[in-house]
């Protein structure tokens, strides 16, 4: 598998391609506002700033010319977050490598995920990733919020039940 970082100009020649790519395989779990923030996506904005970070992420992971999955995040994932995984490259950590991608790109990363999508809510937890509330999502289903940082702070304990050893 290959991750590439998506380009203004990769982005333009893709776009079609990706947003179609989100719209088969994303399992109807994406967003409205998603397919929209996709489609009106100013690409300049994955440009990396002097920091090297940027406003919007998009990755793709590719198995030879195929797209195996795609990765979006603008606003730091405030505005949008989503991963979609090709059904056959699920389990191969495919997801994993895209949202890890995109935190180091952003240099931090909110997401929503409805209560029920179990799989996503695993792959946020498995990344580090912090459950910090919850809400409605826009289909009205209960949603956590996951947020992470890149910090050097992963020995510090961030459950109020923590006992030290």
């Amino acid at each position: 598998m290959k991750l590439e970082l998506l380009t203004p100009e990769a982005w333009l020649s893709e776009q079609k391609r990706l947003v179609g790519f989100a719209i088969r395989f994303g399992n109807q779990r994406l967003a409205v506002s998603t397919i929209h923030a996709l489609r009106k996506l100013d690409a300049s904005l994955l440009n990396a700033g002097p920091d090297l970070t940027c406003e919007a992420v998009a990755v793709v992971a590719k198995q030879g010319s195929r797209i195996a999955g795609f990765g979006f995040a603008s606003g730091g994932g405030e505005d949008c977050c989503m991963v979609v995984v090709h059904p056959d490259a699920r389990s191969h950590g495919i997801g994993g490598a895209i949202l890890q991608a995109m935190i180091d790109r952003l240099g931090k990363l909110t997401c929503n995920v409805a209560a029920d999508n179990t799989a996503s809510m695993a792959l946020c937890f498995r990344l580090g990733m912090t459950a910090v509330s919850m809400h409605r999502g826009p289909t009205g289903k209960p949603t956590l919020r996951f947020e992470r940082r890149i910090t050097h702070d992963a020995a510090r304990p961030r459950h109020s039940d923590f006992v030290p050893q």
